[in-house]
Order: C-alpha cells, then sequence, then structure tokens
C-alpha cells in the first residue's frame, strides 16, 4: 500500500539510511506501516482502515486517515474505538493514563473525536 509522510524522519534499512520527508509517497508493508502510522510519521493514501492493539490501552482500536473513513466504518457495523490520523498526531503530546482516558471515553462515546491537546502544567 501507499503512504504519505507526515513529518520528515529517518529510517534504517539493510542496505542505507534514508531520509523520508514531508509530502513524499512511500509503498509499504501493514507491517512495516502500523509502528509509522502510531507514531503518526505516515498516512495512507486512499482510503484504509488498520486495526491494530495497543499495549499502552491494552485494547484493540482502529485508525483511519479522516472522519469520513471513521463514519464508514461505523456504518459497516464497527463498535470499537476508532481514531483518525489527526487524533493520534494530538495524543502523541499526552502521558499513558491521559491516553487511557480518552480511550475509556472514545468506548463510551464512539462518536466523539479528539479536536485539540492542552497540556497544562497546572492540572
Amino acid at each position: 500500500m501507499i503512504y504519505k509522510v507526515t513529518t520528515d524522519f529517518t529510517v534504517e534499512t539493510i542496505n542505507e539510511t534514508v531520509n523520508l520527508k514531508e509530502g513524499q509517497k512511500v509503498r509499504l508493508s501493514k507491517e512495516e506501516a502500523i509502528p509509522l502510522i502510531q507514531d503518526g510519521l505516515i498516512q495512507p493514501i486512499g482510503k484504509a482502515a488498520f486495526r491494530i492493539y495497543s499495549e499502552i490501552l491494552q485494547a484493540y482500536l482502529w485508525v483511519v486517515d479522516t472522519d469520513e473513513d471513521m463514519h464508514s466504518l461505523r456504518a459497516k457495523g464497527v463498535t470499537g474505538a476508532i481514531y483518525t490520523h489527526h487524533e493520534i498526531k494530538e495524543l502523541k503530546k499526552l502521558s499513558k493514563e491521559d491516553l487511557k482516558e480518552i480511550h475509556k471515553v472514545k468506548e463510551v462515546f464512539p462518536e466523539s473525536t479528539v479536536e485539540e491537546i492542552n497540556n497544562h502544567a497546572d492540572r
């Protein structure tokens, strides 16, 4: 499948070190792509949905590109927590405990979305 690089990063291959730039397109296997999607470094081009297991959350969740993709999965009867690429990018700012709390909300309110994360030192 083909993915778009969302943030510049460097990857080690068997033969060389490769610098990937934002906006660049790469072809990867699902196994190669999932950790990079989780880290917010790439996103699928076209319609794609990934069901992954989160060690932090100790739960399965879905990762899609857009809200439209999320609604499409819901229309197909998917009931688990679904996160968009934008949400994953925002959630990277949180602690493990905060991630678990957000996930609980997503499970109870399946149509909920993460719009913005504001970290406040006075919490």
